[in-house]
């Protein structure tokens, strides 16, 4: 394994033992985009389809614990560094697409500069 200046960096091989948690996380991820794009609930799709991904992260990543352990038993306390971060990785993306007022950023950032009390620079 690669090690970052972050302190870590996983490859494709290296979440091999806990591929099906991490493959549960991405599908339920793309799912909740799926659903949030369906849904439109902001009129830009890109953050329908981000904040749908946020929250779907956590949800799989409880969803994923219970199938990694019926596939890979014991992987999860072999590998508990790896659960930790992905699991606070999920955390951190729904919490983020929750609280984070996407859609008033967007209304914010199409407003023409009049309303804003703004001048163009010339």
């Amino acid at each position: 394994m690669k090690e970052s200046q972050l302190g870590f960096e996983y490859s494709w091989e290296d979440l091999q033992p806990i591929r099906p948690l991490y493959v549960t996380v991405l599908i339920t991820m793309f799912v909740g985009s799926g659903l949030a794009l369906w849904a439109g609930k902001s009129p830009s799709w890109i953050i329908n389809f981000g904040t749908g991904g946020g929250l779907g992260c956590f949800p799989g990543f409880l969803f994923g614990l219970p199938v990694q352990l019926r596939l890979r038993p014991g992987s999860i306390r072999a590998n508990r560094t790896m659960v930790w971060r992905l699991g606070a990785i999920a955390l951190l993306f729904s919490v983020v697409a929750l609280f984070v007022p996407f859609q008033k950023a967007t209304e914010h950032a199409n407003m023409p500069l009049q309303r804003t009390g703004l001048t163009p620079r010339r």
